[in-house]
């Protein structure tokens, strides 16, 4: 056993081991230089007054659901602990997290393993445990990412069991089910990794159909040609104005152009084995497609002004993105592959409805079932079937006033391909790159330039490095379910930026991360198989892994030690100053207003924080705001004072919709200034 598992046993006691004494280190640590982003308090005090009988709110008055709910449940008995020691929960939150990450990393380690080779695997878990862009952006916040990671990581290694059994036995009904479950879970990790979820549905219910890889490339290619065509037309932020066209037309492009690439055979072995069929059909159907929606726009009163270019520049982008997969598919097939009898694709609807169904009801309905009980559940009881959080940074978005950050006006960002800021995504592929570009000017607008062109040269380059031992990377791509991950981070991304959302951060991109993993394992595992003939490659590949590991762990317990150190506060220095002046300040049982609060709220004792900007407030409270009659709101709540900058609570969002009801006090901190709340006389 331990033989067997050494390396995951190796890799345990280290990173425990490092977590253990960032446990143990100084209380102040926690809130002052790891747990530091109001978001993961969100969850810290919602759990606290959940455990305490409270039910789902931050200031125990107004019910909120602006959180993902495997997280909060995780946090719930964690945080229960909160009523004998604030520090307590967070130096047990640390161990949690840091066992996820171990998890996580043990998931990537056997499967890129088994499918490569075991010193590849190595190589993946050891940067996923030491590299500090993974700890800051997934574990240290504390936040849902980690759970998020997990799930993901879970979920892709189950699809490669599922792969590897499916040939050798029939699936069955239980085991779709069980996929679908852990589709659920990372659903609920993360609400937005619905889409890969989704398209993983997609790859094991369409497991024996070229479908499997066209569908979600097909849906990913039909929304981005429409997005990038108003974007090319229009650039940011002036697609804006028109974001409620594109959306409309993207969604129009989804019904009209993948049914239609299925019944002019786009999907079908038969045709794909002719390149001069399917490029003419491919046209055809694309013509049709383009046509049909542009007609179907010009027709919607509410799209009247869009610009017709748009129109010629989705068949272009169309034609190239339905085409290039296609021609993929068929450089990457392998040669014994043989295509099946000529079947007419009505009439292979026809004979594989009703088992798709099946196998469709068994995934998705256990996975989307219980995401559609989730959402009742809400709407019960919080009174909103989504969370309220995301519905405030879409209408955030939709100002122009920045306050928040507002939408994207970052091509970049808009397909989750950045290199820098909150949208660097696919890190650390796509940092590299911008890194490397950056060398060759200091002018943004040249940079950016390059970095395009870089980019596109990456993947022709990665894609003609597959093509060395295509029957390899072929059947790697299926069995790391690549086309799901890929696919599944771009509408994502979509979903954020193509009507608008604000203050989106860096956090939110884990199968971005995942999939920069698989690319950089890809790679190496493919330039493995190169030279597999040379002697004790395989253990020169380990002797290359554990110095690799070893070289990060350094660098990493060095980070560590720095940040969690030991006798670095006295015991009277406050976990959070900001705190301690407000309780100096304000009387007993008062309930403060804070445009945030998440770790104020928590850490602050004999007073009640209420949060303003809406992110963990009520459906009722957003109402408010969008209606211009929040400060009455709180006002009717008893709110006794208010802690803010006032230049931002008069403007958008906020409008000065609570400067009637406050006079200024002497105090301050930070640029916010303490204000008494009270009704006018």
């Amino acid at each position: 056993m331990i033989k067997r598992h050494w390396f995951e046993i190796l890799l345990i006691i280290v990173v425990m081991s490092i977590s253990v004494h960032a446990a143990l280190s100084d209380a102040q640590n926690f809130s002052l230089r790891w747990f530091t982003r109001d978001d993961a308090y969100y969850y810290f005090k919602v759990a606290q007054n959940i455990s305490e009988g409270h039910g789902s709110t931050f200031d125990g008055i107004n019910k909120t659901n602006g959180y993902h709910p495997l997280w909060m449940l995780i946090c719930v008995p964690i945080f229960a602990l909160a009523r004998f020691d604030l520090v307590l929960p967070l130096r047990i939150l640390l161990l949690v997290m840091s066992a996820l990450q171990i998890s996580t990393a043990i998931l990537l380690y056997r499967l890129l393993g088994k499918i490569f080779a075991p010193a590849v695997g190595a190589i993946a878990a050891l940067f996923w445990v030491f590299s500090f862009d993974v700890l800051v952006n997934i574990y240290q916040q504390g936040l849902e990412s980690g759970i998020a990671a997990f799930f993901v990581a879970l979920l892709l290694y189950k699809l490669h069991e599922f792969e590897i059994n499916r040939r050798a036995n029939t699936t069955t009904t239980k085991q779709l089910a069980l996929l679908g479950l852990i589709g659920a879970l990372t659903i609920f990790s993360r609400l937005d990794l619905v889409f890969f979820v989704a398209l993983c549905g997609i790859w094991v219910i369409f497991r024996d159909h070229p479908l499997r890889y066209f569908l979600p490339l097909d849906i990913t290619a039909a929304a981005a040609s429409i997005f990038i065509a108003f974007l090319l037309r229009l650039t940011l932020p002036d697609y804006y104005n028109y974001s409620t066209v594109a959306v409309t037309m993207a969604a129009l492009a989804l019904v009209i152009k993948i049914p239609l690439a299925f019944f002019f055979g786009l999907c079908d072995k038969h045709t794909l084995a002719n390149f001069r069929t399917w490029t003419l059909r491919l046209f055809l159907s694309t013509a049709a497609g383009s046509a049909l929606v542009g007609i179907l726009m010009l027709a919607v009163p509410s799209a009247s002004g869009f610009p017709r270019s748009v129109i010629l520049l989705d068949f272009g982008f169309t034609l190239l993105f339905f085409g290039l997969p296609r021609l993929a598919y068929s450089l990457l097939r392998a040669h014994h592959e043989t295509s099946d009898d000529k079947v007419n694709p009505l009439s292979e609807l026809k004979q594989k409805w009703q088992s798709w169904m099946k196998d469709g009801f068994a995934y998705f309905g256990v996975a989307f079932g219980l995401l559609g009980v989730y959402m009742i559940w809400n709407k019960l009881t919080i009174g909103s079937f989504s969370p309220v959080s995301g519905q405030i940074k879409r209408w955030w978005g939709s100002f122009p006033a920045r306050v928040y950050g507002g939408a994207t006006r970052s091509p970049f960002d808009f397909f989750g391909v950045n290199f820098q800021g909150e949208g660097l995504a696919w890190t650390p592929l796509t940092n590299a790159i911008g890194n490397f570009v950056s060398q060759f000017s200091d002018r943004t607008a040249e940079i950016e330039s390059y970095y395009w062109y870089a980019l596109i040269v990456v993947v022709i380059l990665f894609f003609l490095f597959l093509l060395i031992n295509k029957e390899v990377s072929g059947a790697a791509l299926i069995r790391l379910s690549f086309i799901p991950v890929l696919c599944g981070s771009v509408l994502q991304t979509l979903y954020y930026h193509s009507s608008g959302y604000s203050a989106f951060k860096e956090w939110y991109w884990i199968t971005q991360r995942i999939g920069a993993v698989f690319v950089i394992g890809l790679a190496l595992g493919m330039a493995l198989t190169l030279v597999r003939k040379i002697k004790h490659i395989q253990r020169t590949a380990w002797v290359v892994a554990l110095l690799f590991g070893f070289s990060m762990a350094q660098t990493y317990w060095a980070g560590i030690k720095l940040t969690m150190q030991y006798n670095r506060w006295s015991e009277d220095v406050p976990m959070m100053e900001i705190a301690t002046l407000l309780e100096a300040n304000t009387e007993p049982g008062s309930l403060i207003g804070f445009t945030g609060g998440g770790n104020v709220g928590y850490f602050i004792q004999g007073r009640t924080i209420l949060n303003m900007d809406g992110l963990i407030n009520s459906p009722e409270y957003f109402a408010h705001l969008q209606n211009g009659t929040a400060g009455e709101y709180l006002a009717s709540l008893g709110v006794d004072y208010v802690l803010a900058n006032p230049g931002i609570l008069d403007r958008q969002p906020y409008d000065g919709q609570f400067n009637e009801y406050m006079r200024p006090t002497s105090v301050s901190y930070g640029g916010k200034q303490l204000l008494k709340y009270e009704r006018p006389k």
